[in-house]
Parts: structure tokens; sequence; C-alpha cells
């Protein structure tokens, strides 16, 4: 066994290995870091931004298929077009209330004019709606709205 000669000492010796270095390596951590940090922020706002988005997209699309039922129940009225009307009904109203009974009370009422809608509220599931009718009086109706559980549609469900 040979023995490797020593080390010299002194100025202008080199090591026989290069040192690691040791200048920027706090900098480069914490670019690291700093980095991770935004993707992550990024990965996670993004996913509330999408989830957020996809609420205000529901209540518009609830709004909207609202306004569409009650205005078709509403035309189909004013139009006496009775049977068209009572489709639009939900189950549990058309247990309550045979077509021809549905028929005779609509005829009963004082014939529609024309009407506005109101803003649904998603909490309550209801449609305020201001119906102005022939005779020049108006009132303020209230729709309640159930989703269908087959085919997912709102239908109303009442009148207040």
């Amino acid at each position: 066994m040979t023995d490797a000669p020593p080390i010299p000492q002194g100025p202008g010796v080199q090591a026989p290995f290069p040192a690691p270095p040791t200048e920027g390596g706090g900098a480069r951590l914490g670019w690291a870091l700093g980095i991770a940090g935004a993707i992550l922020a990024l990965c996670c706002g993004g996913g509330a931004v999408a989830i957020l988005g996809l609420g205000v997209t529901q209540v518009a699309a609830l709004n909207e298929q609202a306004h569409v039922v009650v205005s078709d129940y509403l035309d189909d009225l004013r139009d006496e077009k009775y049977d068209d009307a009572y489709k639009l009904l939900c189950d549990k109203e058309q247990a309550h209330l045979t077509r021809e009974r549905f028929e005779a009370r609509e005829k009963a009422r004082t014939p529609l004019r024309d009407y506005t809608i109101g803003e649904f509220d998603i909490n309550s599931g209801k449609l305020p709606v201001t119906e102005r009718y022939r005779d020049g009086t108006s009132d303020l109706v209230t729709y309640r709205f159930e989703s269908d559980p087959k085919t997912a549609q709102l239908e109303i469900c009442g009148r207040e």
C-alpha cells in the first residue's frame, strides 16, 4: 500500500477536488419556493374561480328557465290553451287538480291581458309576476317551482 503524498499547505495550492459553490444557494431555494407557491395558488385559485363561475351560471340558467316556463304558462292561459298550460304543472299539482277542474278554475278567473316577470329566487323556488287583466286590474302573484325528478326541468307547483 502506498501512502498518498500529503496535501501541500500554502498560497496557490489547489484542493484535489472542487468545492461545492456556496454563493446563491439561498436565492435559488427562494425562487424555487416562490414559483411552486405561485403554481399552487394558480391551481387552487383557478378551481375556486371555476366553482364560482359554475354557481353563477347555474343561477342564471334557473332564472331563465323559470321565466320561460311561466311565460309559456301565462301565454297558454291567455290564449285559452288549457291543455298546454296544465302540462306545465308539477306532478303534485296535477294529482291534486284534474285537467277539467283546472280548466274550470282558469275560466272562472278574470282573463289575463299581459304580465311582467320578476327575478327568480333560487333559495325559495319562487318567481313574482305582476299580472294585468282585461278588466284593467292587476295583481302581484308568486309562482312556486319544483324540479321534475325525471327531466330536471322546472315545473309550476302552485301560485300564491
